[in-house]
């Protein structure tokens, strides 16, 4: 049979996962909506039907109706025979104050300060600039500075972080009694006061940048009744505090740039005298294998404040730059891993 007599195939059709990938958006906003109306919680406290949640929201409930739909579609919230909504395992995770709550992660993760930088992202690729930078006309952290609600929004968040290592990482990191730790950009003090409460007759200093107000865990402003610990204000870009013992970088340097990162260590290295430690906690990614939620971390570092992921290898060339010696890195059952370093011997 001549081949020109058969009907000719049709053309293939555009990749249902990239068609997935581009609408993506759809749902996280119906998440991000969700957590907004309080959904999440209401059915945490049983059943509801959409007439019973448009009511406790002052809302339209054939129009909720259609958003519930899609989450239960997305299996973020169930719904029983008898067509209420119903809270399932994952609806757990969009309830305030539970203990795996990544409800702080949606709200930062989707400010809109944060929309409207990812617009600017092409630009960024041409100028060099950082897209959040480009599109509010300050640095990511001089933005906190001056915007209350969005530095409480990213406390919130880093607090939410630092809980979690908090239950994996910490339990690497030892100290001796007697020993100073120095938080380099700890936050609200989260951290430290864990690392404090673990490792008992040690002492500590919180040291971060100034703020309109300053909001501290309340563990930490304990530590800080009780003489255990003290807040020391000031830029690691301009200096980094001596005296300390142990020096904690918990996901700081990948912040930033090579660059810029390495005046955070050439200070570090100018306030020390040679037997101090110095720890990284971190995202430490595996370049061979390429994982797509840490080359979405990386842009997000990248668009918010030109920072970077980098892997063990990528830190320890970054700290050799700088005249330091890896001593040690070590995986955890998280993200995180800890590195070591040291000034050489």
């Amino acid at each position: 049979m001549n081949d020109l007599s058969r009907p000719a195939a049709p053309p293939p059709g555009p990749p249902l996962r990239l068609l997935q990938q581009i609408a993506a958006y759809r749902t996280t906003y119906c998440i991000r909506t969700a957590v907004e109306l309080g959904i999440p919680a209401a059915l945490q406290e049983g059943p509801r039907t959409a007439g019973e949640l448009a009511e406790r929201i002052g809302g339209k409930a054939e129009l909720l109706a259609r958003l519930l739909g899609h989450l239960v579609n997305e299996e973020i919230i169930g719904r029983d025979d008898a067509g209420r909504y119903l809270a399932v395992p994952t609806t757990r995770a969009l309830v305030p104050g539970h203990p795996h709550s990544l409800v702080p992660w949606v709200r930062f993760e989707l400010d809109p300060l944060h929309g409207r930088a990812w617009e600017r992202l092409g630009e960024q690729i041409k100028s060099g600039t950082p897209a959040f930078e480009l599109a509010h006309g300050s640095p990511f952290f001089s933005w906190l500075g001056q915007d209350e609600a969005a530095q409480a929004r990213f406390d919130i968040q880093m607090r939410a972080i630092a809980t979690a290592l908090i239950g994996v990482a910490v339990r690497h990191i030892q100290f001796s009694a007697g020993e100073t730790i120095v938080d380099v950009g700890g936050g609200d003090g989260s951290l430290l006061a864990e690392l404090l409460r673990r490792n008992p007759g040690t002492s500590g200093v919180l040291y971060e940048l100034p703020r309109a107000t300053e909001a501290l865990n309340p563990h930490f402003a304990e530590l800080v009744q009780a003489g255990r610990a003290r807040v020391q204000h000031g830029s690691f870009f301009d200096e980094i505090p001596s005296g300390g013992d142990a020096y904690v970088f918990s996901r700081i340097l990948h912040d930033f740039d090579d660059k810029a990162a390495g005046r955070i260590l050439a200070n570090a290295k100018a306030a020390t005298q040679g037997p101090e430690r110095f720890i990284v906690v971190d995202i430490m990614v595996d370049p061979a294998r390429g994982r797509p939620n840490e080359t979405s971390q990386d842009l997000l570092m990248m668009v918010l404040m030109g920072g970077q992921e980098r892997s063990a290898g990528e830190f320890s060339q970054l700290l050799a730059a700088s005249g330091f010696k890896t001593a040690s890195v070590t995986p955890t059952a998280s993200p995180f891993h800890i590195l070591e370093f040291r000034h050489p011997r």
